[in-house]
């Protein structure tokens, strides 16, 4: 049992890591928006979320807890009888309690787009120019900007971070479906097809954690398999 709980908590978030870390070594900056962005941090943590917190909450009765130490025996649902009810209510109440977490999410994350595997300095500039149309008021403090179309009196903000190790970058829009957001977004994209990103080591990192947790988790079956014979 302890090789299956391994192999379903640390194979997606290596798979994750591998995947990002192939994103900072290609030569071109990629754009990804919010909601898949955070798709694919859900599946990297979806065997903590799946399968290891209901493994720590059944790991309040007895039997359950036994059972996960020593992974013996068929899963003993016969221990829950005298409080199934509360058990499936458990159960129940954590799985809508994670639905409606990522649905609320996954929703502000449409707010959001991601910038793989840019220059820092292009971000900015990269912006100065998508800012630069007529008939834009802009306003800015630090990363936060107010844009606001002199003609459709329409106004929105934009924040912007920069994660300059990483070589990456997040727009935040306060309306992701606006006029303002679209044309920023458009122009942002025109500017970045062409450009080139410089040499790094984020990818690297990335993805030597990865295959690290790859590596472990491998072992660790061939590991078990090998004291169980």
């Amino acid at each position: 049992m302890s090789e299956v709980i391994v192999l379903i908590l640390f194979l997606p978030v290596a798979v994750y890591l591998i995947w990002v870390g192939s994103i900072n070594r290609q030569s071109k900056p990629l754009i990804v928006e919010g909601t898949w962005d955070f798709a694919a941090m859900l599946f990297a943590g979806s065997g903590l979320i799946f399968f290891g917190i209901p493994s720590i909450i059944s790991s309040l009765n007895e039997t359950w807890r036994r059972y996960w130490l020593t992974g013996e025996g068929p899963m003993p649902f016969a221990s829950l009888e005298g409080s199934r009810s509360f058990w499936i209510f458990l159960w129940l109440f954590y799985l809508v309690m994670v639905v409606v977490l990522a649905a609320v999410l996954l929703k502000r994350r449409r707010h959001m787009y991601v910038i793989y595997n840019v220059d820092p300095g292009l971000v900015e500039h990269s912006l100065t120019k998508a800012l630069d149309i007529p008939g834009m008021q802009i306003n800015r403090v630090g990363n936060f900007f107010t844009l606001k179309d002199s003609q459709s009196q329409i106004e929105e903000t934009l924040e912007v971070e920069v994660f300059r190790p990483m070589f990456n970058a997040s727009l935040h829009f306060s309306n992701p479906t606006g006029i303002l957001c679209r044309r920023v977004m458009v122009s942002v994209k025109e500017n970045l097809a062409e450009a080139l990103t410089p040499e790094h080591r984020g990818g690297l990192i990335l993805i030597f954690c990865g295959c690290f947790i790859l590596f472990l988790t491998v072992i660790s079956q061939f590991m078990v398999a090998f004291f169980n014979r």
